[in-house]
C-alpha cells in the first residue's frame, strides 16, 4: 500500500532534524595568522636553542618592516599577506627583503596562493595558511625557499644594528677611531668597509639574538 503523508509518524518539535547548515568562510586576519604562525615556527624549532623569533623586524632604516623574522645561522623573514591584504605592497617589500635576508616566505591564504608567486623574487618560498573544520589555523608549504645568495647588499645588513652595537662592534676590532661623533651611517660604512660580509652577518645575527627586545617587536 502506498503510504501518504497523513500515514507518517508526527515528530514533536524536539525530534524536527536540525536544517542545514551552510557556513559562511570566516577570512583569516592578520592577528591570528601571525599567533599560529609563530607557534608554528617555534615548533619546527623547538630543539634550536640559539634560534630567536622576532616580530616587526625593522629593515632599510624603517623602509619595512619583516612581519616575523627568524634568527639562528640565519635570517629568514615571513611577510603575511591576510584575506584582508592586498598584494600591492609586496613588489617593494621583496625589493628591500632581498637586500637583507638569507631566506624569505610570503604566507597567504587561498585568496592569492595562486597569484603571489609573480609577485616575488625566484628564492622565496610560499607558505599556505587555512582555516581548519575545527578552526584551528594550519600551514603547508607550497613553495620551499632557497637561499638568497644574489642579492644582499653588506650596508642593509649592517643597518639592522643600533648606532651603540655597531660602534661596540668596531672597537672590539680597535677600528673606531675617529666616529666618537659619527652618525650612524659614518659607524656603519666604517663596519662595511672592516668586515668581510660572512663576518659582518655573523656579527649582526648574534647582535639580534643578545637583544631582549627592540621598539615595536617583542
Amino acid at each position: 500500500m502506498r503510504r501518504t503523508t497523513d500515514d507518517m509518524p508526527t515528530m514533536e518539535p524536539s525530534q524536527q532534524p536540525a536544517p542545514e547548515r551552510h557556513h559562511a568562510r570566516v577570512a583569516l586576519r592578520d592577528g591570528e595568522i601571525r599567533a599560529a604562525l609563530i607557534d608554528w615556527l617555534w615548533s619546527r624549532h623547538a630543539c634550536e636553542p640559539d634560534t630567536v623569533i622576532r616580530n616587526e623586524m625593522g629593515l632599510c632604516v624603517g623602509a619595512t618592516r619583516v612581519d616575523i623574522a627568524v634568527i639562528n645561522g640565519a635570517i629568514s623573514g615571513y611577510e603575511i599577506k591576510s584575506d584582508r591584504d592586498t598584494l600591492n605592497r609586496l613588489p617593494g617589500q621583496v625589493a628591500l627583503y632581498d637586500l637583507v635576508l638569507d631566506a624569505a616566505w610570503v604566507v597567504t591564504t587561498n585568496r592569492y596562493a595562486a597569484r603571489v608567486e609573480a609577485h616575488i623574487s625566484p628564492w622565496w618560498g610560499v607558505l599556505g595558511v587555512e582555516r581548519q573544520a575545527n578552526e584551528t589555523v594550519a600551514f603547508h608549504i607550497l613553495r620551499s625557499a632557497a637561499w638568497n645568495d644574489t642579492k644582499q647588499e653588506p650596508m642593509a645588513i649592517a643597518q639592522l644594528l643600533w648606532r651603540d652595537e655597531a660602534l661596540e662592534e668596531l672597537q672590539a676590532i680597535d677600528a673606531h677611531r675617529g666616529l666618537s661623533r659619527a652618525t650612524r651611517w659614518g659607524v656603519w660604512e666604517r663596519l662595511v668597509d672592516s668586515m668581510e660580509l660572512a663576518d659582518l652577518k655573523a656579527t649582526v645575527r648574534r647582535r639580534l639574538k643578545e637583544r631582549p627586545s627592540w621598539p615595536g617587536g617583542q
